[in-house]
């Protein structure tokens, strides 16, 4: 029987999942929401798909899930080993678009290019609205030390920037390669950085890191920027710091409704410079995550071990 593939990403385009599955007895669809039944043998999930034990269940033939991303916090991964599936993520795709992307909100925070852009349309002439201030010498923690953090921190310490990062798995080596302050808690690096950038993934023990407690112990009018996960935040307490006038700013590019609604707090909020999701994306990246997932597919389709695996089949 041939087996189907289903592109669940809107995203995503059939031709760049189909050719690396050239050869093999296999259809691809495009789906926007999973129809369960019989047949389906690898499901390529994007982040708005979420793959539970609910809908394994609906997908007896299922033989991997492959997310169309970096983050995985989509995939119940436990749920999907228990069923005898394996997962995978593509890993590293867009590393230098987001590390990039972060820099830039950075830029645009310390020096008040937006803020002051928009002053100018409304009428004023005075740079005093939103204070530039030198990038060299200023203070940029790094709030997860993966492959993104790393990346935006060789990109700071090239600016001249001074650099803490916090993760708890941090190691001296890494320290020591990337010109860094380690520090041992999250209050340490809050409080002595002026831009606080987000990289860590989303987890059960990330979610809602940032929060009033968080954020009280950042510098007055020091920065918040997120290009990870919205989660990693609490909106509510984000948005009362910049209201109270507690932060100097923010640059988000999630949300934790996407696209946003009419009724989007975030929409309100002071001094906030706000992206469409769209820190990953480049020429190449757009196309980059279904071509890997469908590899990993391919891979595992012809009895191989597919790359970047996030979940194997538990041992029955």
């Amino acid at each position: 029987m041939t087996g189907r593939v289903v592109l669940c990403d809107t995203w995503g385009e059939i031709a760049d999942v189909a050719a690396p599955l050239a050869g093999l007895d296999v259809t691809v669809e495009l789906q926007q929401r999973v129809t369960p039944g019989p047949g389906i043998v690898a499901l390529l999930a994007g982040p708005d798909t979420r793959v539970d034990a609910a809908l394994l269940a609906a997908l007896p033939d299922l033989r991997i899930v492959a997310a169309t991303s970096t983050g995985f916090d989509h995939l119940d991964v436990d749920a999907i080993a228990r069923a005898g599936v394996w997962a995978t993520h593509v890993a590293g795709y867009c590393d230098g678009e987001v590390a990039d992307h972060t820099i830039a909100f950075v830029i645009d925070l310390l020096r008040g290019v937006t803020l002051l852009d928009r002053s100018v349309r409304s009428g004023a002439w005075d740079y005093a609205v939103a204070q530039p201030v030198r990038i060299a010498g200023a203070t940029l923690g790094i709030v997860g030390f993966g492959r993104i953090g790393r990346a935006v921190a060789a990109r700071a310490v090239a600016l001249g920037m001074r650099v803490g990062a916090y993760d708890p798995v941090l190691t001296a080596t890494t320290v020591a390669e990337h010109s860094v302050v380690v520090h041992p808690t999250l209050a340490g690096l809050l409080a002595t950085s002026d831009v606080v950038s987000l990289h860590a993934p989303l987890s059960d023990a990330t979610r809602g890191l940032i929060d009033a407690d968080a954020l009280r112990v950042m510098r007055p009018g020091a920065f918040l920027v997120n290009c990870a996960r919205a989660a990693l935040v609490d909106d509510a307490a984000l948005g009362d710091a910049l209201v109270r006038g507690q932060l100097g700013g923010c640059a988000l590019d999630v949300l934790p409704t996407e696209p946003p609604g009419r009724d989007e707090p975030a929409l309100t909020w002071p001094r906030t410079i706000i992206n469409p999701h769209a820190a990953w994306a480049s020429p190449a990246a757009i196309r980059e995550p279904y071509r890997r997932a469908a590899i990993g597919v391919a891979a595992l389709l012809r009895g191989d071990e597919p790359a970047d695996v996030v979940a194997r089949p538990a041992a029955s």
